[in-house]
């Protein structure tokens, strides 16, 4: 991160600070223009009654307000609260994440988490001595983080060099990416959870995935997001009927709305897609929008489901008001998965699945990637594709024509284009620098894998497995992500040391 150091200042400030401890506070001012240069010209101005030596925001830049030898007045008193030790104005830095109106949360959290590895490499200070303004004195701060997982994800990425956990995956649930439950599955749920499902429901459901597909969302969730608008298809106790193929309901903003009417199912579903992928990224729509409400929505505020929730959002944005929204999505999608058993092969398909560890590099040419199968067989049950790259493998077909991979989903083994491996091949990890900040970190070799939602940030970094894929010459595997191999960068932007 690049530090601005135009407007270092002694005002209002101790003449003595010995930093021991890094402190973290935002400024919970939403208005247009509540930036870090604005902060720091104000503190620079002005004799500010409080004051932090940094100030961040979604921008690359990070503007430095007072030098490290001096303290701050940004501790305050014990408010009678959880005093941390000997923690004080005279031996901690103080750093502002700050929020506005239009900013982007999840970049600022991002640039916050990584000047703040910077910082402690800078002064020695370790992850154990980085706190919340709430740890020292119980006041309310840093308020977007605080009480909304935000500030365990916020110490896992500062203990792993920001570049994410190397033993945990985050615990959120991304909207945009594979989806994992299959379009038997959805159906086998409805017809276990709606005894008077129609045929049209039913048949619909694999529009959820072709059209999720279309605009990188997870169709499962969307399909377990229509159950819960609802009520499983039955339309109980729900502002919208069948007939009006709004199966989200879109347009009901208050009690008493009936809400918008589409066409077909197709397009009510692919309506909700677009308003998802609103939330969940600011990349652009792949298909024309058809989603009126599309511009009401703060761009990429709400990435993972449990954030769809307005009371569970950093930023209080979100698709529904009442409280747990998300999660109860995710209870419903959960449902789905383990209650609906596995994806039903076609009629007559062996089922069973013998045990097999290993790897399967695929290096397919075919410009649509080779075809996953939701089940061990031919048929119209083709869910996603995969490109170059190595893929875990956890059991064969009885008839030894597919390969089970981790995901849960099938590919043929007939193919000169498959090889199996009964291990990764060796490689030794080498070195690379980056010196782009927004260097994206991807869950797997390609940009058709969803995105982490983090960056390298600009440093030096291990690369441990290379993989060809979307998108990309090459793709690296950094070393924190290595266990679950969740973690990949396009090697296209970097220089090897």
């Amino acid at each position: 991160m690049k530090i601005n150091r135009s407007y270092v200042s002694s005002n209002n400030t101790y003449n003595v600070n010995n930093p021991q401890y890094i402190v973290i506070h935002n400024t919970d001012n939403f208005r247009a223009g509540a930036d870090a240069l604005a902060h720091a010209k104000a503190q620079f101005n002005r004799n500010l009654s409080t004051s932090v030596h940094y100030y961040t925001d979604d921008n690359d830049t990070v503007y430095q307000t007072t030098a490290h030898d001096h303290g701050c007045w940004h501790v305050g008193v014990n408010y009678g609260g959880r005093l941390f030790g000997p923690v004080n104005n005279k031996n901690s830095i103080g750093v502002e994440m700050c929020v506005q109106a239009g900013y982007d949360f999840n970049k600022a959290f991002a640039n916050t988490v990584a000047f703040v590895c910077q910082l402690m490499e800078e002064t020695g200070i370790p992850d154990e001595r980085v706190l919340q303004h709430y740890d020292v004195c119980a006041k309310n701060c840093p308020s977007q983080i605080r009480g909304k997982g935000m500030w365990e994800e916020f110490k896992r990425q500062i203990q792993s060099g920001g570049s994410g956990d190397n033993e945990a995956k985050s615990s959120y649930s991304n909207i945009m990416g594979n989806t994992i439950a299959a379009a038997e599955q959805m159906q086998e749920y409805i017809k276990q959870k709606n005894l008077q499902a129609t045929r049209s429901v039913l048949e619909m459901i694999p529009l959820y995935l072709s059209e999720g597909a279309e605009e990188g969302v997870r169709g499962d969730i969307a399909f377990a997001q229509s159950c819960l608008e609802t009520g499983d298809f039955g339309f109980t106790q729900s502002a919208v009927t069948l007939e009006q193929n709004n199966f989200a309901g879109m347009g009901v903003v208050q009690n008493g709305m009936k809400g918008l009417s589409f066409d077909t199912p197709q397009l009510g579903i692919r309506c909700q897609i677009q308003h998802l992928k609103a939330y969940a990224c600011t990349d652009a729509l792949v298909n024309k929008n058809i989603d009126p409400r599309f511009q009401y929505v703060t761009r990429g505020s709400a990435p993972y489901v449990e954030w769809l929730g307005i009371q569970e959002n950093p930023q209080g944005k979100g698709w529904a008001a009442g409280a747990g929204y998300g999660s109860k999505i995710l209870s419903i999608l959960k449902n789905i998965i383990e209650e609906s058993g596995s994806a039903v092969p076609a009629s007559g398909a062996d089922q069973r699945i013998n045990p097999l560890s290993g790897y399967v590099n695929v290096f397919y040419k075919g410009k649509d990637g080779l075809n996953m199968r939701t089940a061990p067989c031919m048929g119209n049950n083709v869910s996603q594709v995969v490109y170059d790259g190595i893929y875990t493998v956890v059991g064969i077909s009885a008839d030894g024509k597919w390969y089970k991979l981790k995901s849960g989903h099938f590919i043929t083994t007939g193919k000169d284009y498959v090889q199996f491996m009964e291990s990764l091949p060796a490689m030794s990890s080498y070195m690379i620098k980056v010196t782009i900040p927004d260097l994206n970190i991807r869950k797997g070799p390609g940009t058709n894998y969803a995105k982490t939602g983090r960056f390298t940030g600009t440093g030096v970094f291990t690369i441990v497995e290379e993989s060809g894929g979307q998108g990309a010459t090459k793709w690296g595997l950094l070393k924190p992500y290595q266990k679950n191999r969740d973690g990949w960068i396009s090697l296209d932007y970097v220089t090897r040391i």
